[in-house]
């Protein structure tokens, strides 16, 4: 294999890979502007919380590509289709029971966390305006 052929492939995975993170740390340098420090910790209790929902499935893209050259490999067209298609399907369910449970996936981790209040009141900010904004009530 080529280097430029190499590039090519690991280029988009390497740019997917650290656009959440880069993110959350864009959002921590705007909230360190800020005259209280509550919203910092506010948007890293928040980051944490996407970066997990983010990596949890980080298998799906692994798979996702595994399974894809295996079926472009033997040639198998029908194959291919459905290695596309079952990670569509379970990052669809997943992305609506996350919309459904975002509150109660807020409140466990805020427990979890053990925030003071006004961290606590930041992190919800933040998370209201990341998560669907569109979607939240």
């Amino acid at each position: 294999m080529k280097h430029r052929t190499y590039l090519a492939l690991v280029f988009p995975l390497l740019l997917s890979t650290i656009t959440t993170p880069l993110l959350g740390a864009t959002d921590t340098a705007i909230a360190g502007r800020f005259s209280d420090a509550s919203y910092i910790g506010g948007v890293a209790v928040g980051t944490l919380i996407f970066n997990t929902l983010y990596w949890l499935f980080g298998f799906l893209r692994v798979a996702t590509s595994g399974f894809a050259e295996q079926a472009d490999g033997s040639g198998e067209k029908n194959g291919l289709l459905l290695s596309l298609l079952r990670p569509l399907a379970i990052a669809l369910i997943m992305g609506v029971i996350f919309v459904l449970l975002q509150k109660p996936i807020l409140t466990a981790t805020l427990a979890l966390m053990g925030a003071e209040p006004s961290v606590e009141e930041a992190t919800s900010t933040y998370f209201s305006i990341r998560f669907v904004p569109a979607l939240s009530p």
